[in-house]
């Protein structure tokens, strides 16, 4: 065989390669279009059975009226015990009893605006846990960030930091709830540090 011939052979097995390989390129484009057209009533059935599961993990902040968005934790067995952990817990998060509003504060990385806690049954004021405080058993508390003239909504950070907070007090033998009363899933703390709660 001489270099002619060779060349020649090798020119053709390689255009041949080519107009195989457009073929086929061709053919998983138009069938890949095709399959598409056909499927377009099974492909939103499918999406929204994945966003029904979504919103119901996406956990409420704030009722209507309400200037402060946070979670509350429901202690199953309220007791002295409790009260004794709780004040523990919250001294080793950092957070400060402030005696005008009678509930804790945890400023954290914004002293601005500090996440809250405070008696949610009933609402409103903690004990300082400092005396005797065995009359007044904690059934839970709530979590929240109060809001605040300058921003909107609070950043990630502090979300962030309230998820941590509410979980670790909800080891204390109770459960985090939001502002409806569901509990709060594992997916429900994600969107809640990435901003998708319902607000």
């Amino acid at each position: 065989m001489d270099t002619y011939t060779l060349t020649l052979m090798v020119a053709i097995v390689t255009m041949w390669v080519s107009l195989t390989c457009g073929f086929v390129a061709m053919y998983l484009i138009l069938s890949d279009g095709a399959r598409g057209a056909l499927q377009p009533a099974n492909k939103p059935r499918k999406l929204s059975m994945g966003t029904k599961a979504q919103v119901e993990d996406v956990p409420t902040l704030a009722n209507e009226g309400s200037t402060s968005w946070g979670v509350q934790v429901v202690f199953e067995t309220p007791s002295p015990g409790l009260n004794e952990r709780l004040s523990v817990a919250l001294a080793s998060a950092g957070a400060v009893y402030e005696p005008n509003t009678k509930a804790f504060t945890v400023t954290g990385e914004s002293s601005l605006n500090p996440i809250v806690i405070e008696n949610a049954f009933p609402p409103g004021q903690l004990p300082s846990f400092t005396d005797d405080n065995s009359q007044y058993l904690i059934k839970g508390i709530a979590i929240k960030v109060n809001e605040n003239s300058r921003s909107l909504s609070p950043s990630k950070l502090q979300l962030a930091r309230l998820v941590s907070l509410a979980k670790s007090l909800a080891r204390l033998g109770g459960k985090v709830v939001d502002a409806n009363q569901q509990p709060i899933t594992k997916a429900g703390f994600k969107a809640v540090i990435s901003g998708k709660a319902k607000i």
